[in-house]
């Protein structure tokens, strides 16, 4: 059985935002990787947001929101990228989803699990 620990998520847009916040909402330690730090930041600034709107409506405490906010790592790095399973999030682009796994799997000589969050490309 897989052990899941550490989940990475590229592409910092809305989807990859999201998929990162449940992850780590979940209890895994997550890193959202995107290439752009201006993403990453705004990303950060959502995240941050959605935390404190869930606290403001007291569906989530201080202490868990903040123990989520814990679990979010944000990098622009792709040495970062060592992890578990990474889903991708990123451009609907053969051939950029192709480069980001041939890069993850540099970075995870001992294998990493890939998943792709595409929505209008074929997996084959």
């Amino acid at each position: 059985m897989l052990q899941l620990e550490k989940i990475i998520v590229c592409g910092a847009g809305t989807m990859g935002s999201g998929i990162a916040l449940v992850c780590a909402k979940a209890g895994y330690t997550t890193l959202l990787y995107d290439v752009s730090d201006q993403m990453i930041a705004k990303s950060q600034a959502q995240n941050n947001s959605q935390l404190e709107k869930w606290v403001l409506k007291n569906t989530l405490s201080a202490e868990a929101a903040q123990a989520i906010a814990d679990r979010l790592q944000y990098s622009t790095a792709i040495e970062a990228c060592t992890g578990d399973l990474a889903i991708e999030a990123i451009i609907e682009n053969p051939a950029a989803k192709m480069q980001l796994f041939q890069a993850l799997l540099d970075q995870n000589p001992g294998g990493i699990l890939l998943a792709s969050n595409t929505s209008s490309l074929s997996i084959n």
